[in-house]
């Protein structure tokens, strides 16, 4: 399928509105272990330094389907109540491509309403290549101004801010209720592609669940929305089970009619006796009507976590 079909498709199926301002950044996961990339709060919330890696394949079989991901390092500053993250980016949709990186600093809060709760700000800096190729497209209107040249090429800069809380920081000690809010996109320079602004619209991510253990494991319910105006929302459910030190399975569905199932395998004393490797798979498929034809996406995920 070229380039053209594939991005009406887009359009049809991801925001089901008519407007042009669409969603301009990738979408949150079912996994959870991820939301630092959406929400610069959630840098190290914990003592330990974090280093991960997340990629995603959507709509397999689509020619220009969408392709993400990223790598980052998370680290705590030991005695300063705060953490710093670096991340680098990849996003491509059809024509449409951004490479960058991301720097993020949280401050820590604790025991604000209670003895083991604690409360991250958190505001990050993203600096991304923006690029647009008109090389395959087929196109209905020859005279657009975006069409100009084959390859265009911009880069912006952007800023966004979050907050995290969480009701109890002691793992497997006791349940804990979260919940997060960002926006992304809060301010940022123009984007001019042959004099046409590329309108960057803020992006709120909100992110709310809770842990309730069982010895040595615990479920996780989990629902995330990602919105871009009233009119564009995207909403996942998803219930993670984890059992310490072995595994953890999971699955969740959201609002665009998607499906999805995790899991992966954690491997303590990995590297260092305290050090603790993840390494997880998600798939996903289209279970409403409108997205029988789009095919199943993939997801994969590892971390590498150490105190400090």
């Amino acid at each position: 399928m070229n380039y053209f079909y594939t991005s009406i498709l887009i359009c049809i199926i991801s925001f089901k509105v008519t407007y042009i301002n669409g969603q301009q950044l990738a979408n949150s996961s079912h996994i959870p272990e991820s939301r630092a990339a959406w929400n610069p709060a959630f840098t190290a919330t914990g003592s330990e330094m974090i280093i991960d890696g997340f990629f995603r394949m959507q709509w397999l079989g689509f020619d220009g389907a969408p392709v993400s991901g990223f790598t980052s390092v998370q680290l705590p500053v030991t005695g300063q109540n705060m953490s710093i993250g670096g991340q680098l980016q990849y996003d491509k949709t059809g024509p449409v491509s951004k490479i960058g990186g991301m720097v993020s600093y949280a401050y820590k809060l604790r025991q604000i309403l209670g003895k083991n709760d604690q409360i991250s700000l958190g505001i990050s800096g993203n600096f991304q290549q923006y690029s647009f190729s008109t090389t395959g497209l087929q196109v209905k209107d020859d005279g657009d101004p975006l069409l100009a040249t084959n390859q265009i090429s911009a880069f912006y800069p952007s800023i966004g801010s979050g907050v995290y809380y969480i009701s109890n920081t002691r793992e497997y000690k006791g349940n804990s209720f979260f919940a997060g809010v960002a926006v992304n996109q809060i301010f940022t320079t123009k984007i001019l592609v042959n004099e046409v602004d590329q309108v960057r619209k803020n992006h709120i991510h909100l992110n709310t669940g809770g842990r309730f253990y069982f010895f040595d494991s615990f479920l996780e319910p989990m629902i995330t929305a990602n919105i871009v105006s009233p009119a564009i929302v995207d909403l996942l459910i998803g219930l993670k089970y984890e059992k310490e030190g072995a595994f953890w399975a999971g699955a969740g569905f959201s609002g665009t009619g998607m499906g999805a199932v995790h899991c992966g395998i954690i491997m303590d004393e990995f590297g260092d006796k305290d050090g603790t490797l993840k390494i997880g798979v998600l798939g996903n498929y289209g279970l409403s009507s409108a997205l029988e034809r789009t095919g199943p996406g993939f997801e994969f995920y590892i971390r590498y976590a150490v105190p400090r």
